[in-house]
């Protein structure tokens, strides 16, 4: 059985420590209004898409991919029926949100403290936090957030890939792996974790993803 992680915060790094298995209730009344785009608003990779065949998108931190722990539990049940996979992810922090499946992008606003992922057609950077319903909480504590179609994880192969080049050091090389295969990464807001808000709008398949303190996020 997988350890359960403190709810200390700490540093950013490949040890996963620090990282938090349980946050807060997420505060969705923040105000957004008024906001116009900046001139630094990112969205990151302009050829970077997100491509989610099975209707499934999993948004989990970057290390979690490579840890022993995550990756043996998940070996033992890739043959179990979908809800102990999506069990698991959530145990270690991630998500799952069914989405139609299509291409996505990603629109990152520094600013504004939100990540935006939405079907390629839609606009969705003028996204509000506000919209839609609740879908959960990422806990991510390499600043780095992984996007990728469930399905991959089932790829036992790329996993252990993953695996081999995140303990050797390459943490690019693994961002890199995930978008040769469909996925996509984007660095959250804190410097040390990130207890994100995930809700969705299901009539466009938009997600909207904010911090649950965003005064935390400016005093960094």
């Amino acid at each position: 059985m997988e350890k359960r992680f403190n709810r200390r915060r700490g540093p950013r790094g490949h040890s996963g420590q620090g990282y938090r298995q349980e946050g807060g209730r997420p505060d969705h009344n923040r105000g957004n209004r008024g906001y116009r785009r900046r001139p630094g608003f990112d969205t990151g990779n302009q050829r970077e898409r997100i491509a989610v065949e099975s209707g499934s998108l999993v948004m989990i931190d970057q290390f979690m991919l490579a840890n022993p722990e995550f990756v043996a539990a998940y070996a033992e049940i890739v043959d179990e029926p979908l809800a102990k996979k999506v069990s698991l992810i959530q145990r270690f922090g991630g998500l799952v949100v069914d989405v139609a499946p299509g291409t996505y992008r990603i629109d990152r606003d520094p600013y504004r403290y939100s990540i935006v992922i939405h079907p390629e057609h839609i606009q969705g950077a003028d996204a509000s936090i506000e919209d839609g319903e609740a879908a959960g909480t990422l806990y991510i504590n390499t600043r780095c957030l992984a996007m990728i179609d469930r399905e991959l994880l089932d790829d036992t192969s790329l996993l252990e890939k993953y695996q081999h080049l995140w303990f050797g050091g390459k943490d690019k090389a693994c961002r890199d792996l995930l978008r040769d295969n469909g996925g996509a990464v984007r660095y959250g807001f804190s410097r040390y974790s990130d207890d994100l808000s995930v809700r969705l709008d299901r009539r466009d398949n938009l997600l909207v993803l904010a911090p649950e303190n965003p005064i935390e996020h400016q005093a960094n």
